[in-house]
């Protein structure tokens, strides 16, 4: 070998050398309402082997007829057979300890007649995790009843379905994320048309799709939600953080009975898409990814849990008009106020802490996170998908019991009561709930160990990578020295194209105002 060739293969070797040294992509999280102005991350190929699909409560799902929503019919066969494949799979209770859900009702039993309040639950979940991949599905039926609960069976049946079909029985290969938040805001289109063929209520929805990165053992999460069911990632690495940040302004003051958007017909057979939003982060193997709604995220806000309270807005120089105007600051989770709204200046003097809205944030996240902690402490033991999910509930469970035993004190039922008296005891109720802490609703957690999976439950996927941070992340970028290099500014507000149909896309319709939960003891 010459030596002007042994140069050139040196100098091969360390461009080789350069490129497979970049950085591992860290915890930053890209989130708009446009994905076409996220990174464009190259996808490796997706695998179609299934080792866990899961959906409830109740089969979830399973029970939803499969409805022609162009002519609002059942299509032949619509009942779920024991053998008939339903949204991509033919069973949807194959359980993992690497992809689990749980979905559990938070509200108070009737002690004299035993009837849960709340009941039937309205929220619904979805996982289905094959070898190097993973759909994860959360939604909530806005308000009680029936049709609630079927808006978001129908709206996970709906998305599921479709992300199925597209992306392994379709033909339909993805590239990059591009490719998958495309796919991803065309299944919300398609469970509003499944829920609207039912004639279902209202629910919010989150959908995520986790596939792994070209060239690389990082793996990327794309979602898009609607509505305050809300995405996570626990990373020993990076702790806990919120992916869907975007959906919800973590700097300003929110009313919780207000979910911020739904599917369903809101106004006529049109949904609310006030907070629509495509969001993304990298993962690495052994992470666990988990959607919740608010049932879960609201019982962690240091507000909510009686912990602090909300930071006053700083009162501006008082003026005839100014002090005649009431307070506008929000209390979140209904919270009484301590002073006269006219002098909302005044202390509140309990001993609580006031947080403003990006502090209580934080602090909700660290809760999580302390949480994980202390399981994996007194377990000695890696947590697991499914024994993150036990472990939130666990903690809203415990949290929210005081609440429940307020309710279910037998001595508030059974007697007949004058209209004053009746008067008095709701009171007296109300006052009690305000200072109890936590929310009662319904909760559901679905949670995903992010990995390669080879058939082992208890398999460490973290191990199995090497865990270095030399690692390549692949990006559609032709500068390999800068992971997130993007097609585009991640600045601009440009309208997302969800549906090439000829029918009105979901993103077409007009945001409507706010969608606000009734009211009752349980916003207390």
């Amino acid at each position: 070998m010459g030596a002007a060739e042994a140069l050139r293969n040196r100098i091969l070797r360390l461009k080789a050398l350069r490129f497979s040294k970049k950085k591992r992509a860290g915890a930053e999280v890209w989130c708009g309402e446009s994905y076409e102005k996220l990174p464009s991350i190259k996808i490796a190929p997706l695998v179609a082997d299934i080792f866990a699909a899961y959906s409830g409560p109740d089969q979830g799902l399973a029970t939803v007829n499969d409805v022609d929503t162009q002519n609002n019919v059942p299509s032949a066969g619509s009942v779920p057979g024991r053998h008939r494949e339903v949204a991509g799979a033919r069973s949807w209770n194959k359980k993992s300890r690497k992809a689990y859900g749980i979905c559990m009702s938070l509200y108070d039993q009737h002690p004299l007649n035993g009837k849960i309040s709340g009941d039937p639950i309205a929220d619904a979940f979805a996982v289905c995790g094959r070898s190097n991949n993973a759909l994860m599905v959360v939604a909530d039926g806005v308000n009680w009843g029936e049709k609630s609960r079927l808006a978001a069976r129908c709206a996970i049946y709906g998305a599921v379905k479709y992300l199925n079909e597209k992306l392994f029985t379709g033909g339909k290969s993805i590239k990059n994320t591009q490719d998958a938040f495309s796919l991803l805001l065309k299944s919300l289109d398609v469970a509003h048309d499944v829920i609207i063929a039912n004639e279902g209520g209202l629910t919010t929805l989150c959908v995520a799709l986790i596939c792994p990165v070209k060239d690389s053992t990082q793996f990327v999460i794309t979602i898009v939600n609607v509505g305050d069911s809300l995405g996570f990632v626990w990373s020993r690495r990076h702790g806990v953080r919120e992916i869907t940040t975007g959906s919800h302004d973590i700097e300003s003051e929110r009313d919780i009975r207000d979910a911020g958007g739904a599917l369903g017909p809101v106004n006529g057979t049109d949904p609310e898409l006030h907070n629509l939003t495509c969001s993304m982060t990298f993962v690495d193997p052994g992470d666990i990814i988990y959607l919740t709604t608010d049932g879960i995220s609201d019982n962690f806000d240091p507000v909510v849990t009686k912990i602090a309270l909300p930071r006053r807005r700083q009162s501006a120089p008082s003026s005839p008009a100014s002090e005649s105007a009431p307070s506008s600051i929000s209390l979140t989770s209904n919270e009484p106020p301590r002073t006269s709204p006219h002098r909302s200046h005044q202390p509140f003097n309990d001993g609580r802490p006031e947080m403003a809205p990006n502090e209580r944030h934080r602090y909700a996240v660290k809760e999580m996170e302390k949480i994980i902690h202390e399981f994996e402490l007194y377990t000695e033991t890696v947590i697991s998908a499914q024994e993150l999910c036990g472990a939130m509930l666990q903690h809203v469970l415990a949290l929210t019991d005081p609440k429940r035993k307020v309710l279910e004190n037998p001595d508030l039922y059974g007697k007949k009561l004058r209209s004053k008296d009746r008067k008095r005891r709701d009171t007296e109720i109300i006052a009690k709930m305000s200072r109890a802490p936590g929310k009662l609703d319904h909760a559901t957690i679905v949670a995903y160990e992010v990995g390669v999976y080879h058939g082992n439950d208890d398999e460490d996927y973290e191990l199995e990578s090497g865990d270095d941070n030399d690692n390549v992340t692949g990006s559609d970028s032709t500068n390999g020295s800068d992971v997130m290099n993007s097609n585009a500014d991640t600045s601009s507000d440009a309208e997302t194209p969800v549906s090439s149909s000829t029918e009105t896309p979901v993103s077409a319709v007009p945001k409507l105002p706010p969608l606000a939960m009734s009211e009752s003891y349980y916003d207390c």
